[in-house]
C-alpha cells in the first residue's frame, strides 16, 4: 500500500539543528520516523537523538527491513534516512513523499563533491538514478532558507 508523506530527508547526519530548528517549524511535522539499520539496532544513539527533539514530537526508529512501519508513516510525518539507499528502500516499502530532500551528505573516502557538504560515492549516484526514475525529482536545500535546487542538475 502506497503511503503519502509530505518530506523524505537524506542527511547522514539524522537528527542535528538544522531539521529540530529549521524544518520541523516549517513542515510542522509532529512526528519523526529515522529509517536506519544501524541506529535501528543501537539504543544509545535512540536515546541521544531524543534528548533534542521536542518533547511535542514523537520519535520512531525502524529499519530498512521494517516495510510494515514504513509503509505506515502519515502526512505529518518527518522521514528522515541517512543515504540515497535508505532512501530507495523507504520507496521501495510504499512512501510516496511528495519531497525529496537531499540536506547533507558529507566527505568521506571515495566521494566526490558537488557541493559543499554533498559528497556522493557510485552507490549514492546509482541510487539516486533509481529515486529519480521512481519519484518527485529530489531537491538538494540544506535549510528552509536555501533555495531547492535539483538533484538531476547537479549530479
Amino acid at each position: 500500500m502506497n503511503r503519502p508523506v509530505h518530506f523524505l530527508r537524506i542527511d547522514d547526519r539524522l537528527i542535528h539543528g538544522q531539521v529540530i530548528v529549521g524544518w520541523l517549524p516549517t513542515l510542522g511535522s509532529t512526528h519523526i520516523m529515522i529509517v536506519n539499520d544501524r541506529i535501528a539496532a543501537d539504543g544509545v544513539r535512540q536515546e541521544m537523538m531524543g534528548l533534542s527533539v521536542p518533547q511535542t514530537v514523537t520519535l520512531q526508529f525502524c529499519s530498512t527491513r521494517d516495510t510494515n512501519a514504513i509503509g505506515a508513516a502519515v502526512m505529518e510525518t518527518l522521514v528522515l534516512v541517512a543515504s540515497p539507499r535508505d532512501a530507495w528502500f523507504c520507496l521501495q516499502a510504499g512512501l510516496t513523499p511528495s519531497v525529496i530532500n537531499v540536506g547533507g551528505l558529507h566527505a568521506r573516502p571515495g566521494k566526490t563533491e558537488l557541493r559543499e557538504a554533498l559528497h556522493v560515492d557510485d552507490d549514492d549516484r546509482t541510487h539516486f538514478d533509481l529515486i529519480m526514475k521512481a519519484g518527485p525529482m529530489p531537491v538538494f536545500q540544506p535549510t528552509p532558507q536555501n533555495d531547492p535546487l535539483p538533484l538531476g542538475e547537479i549530479l
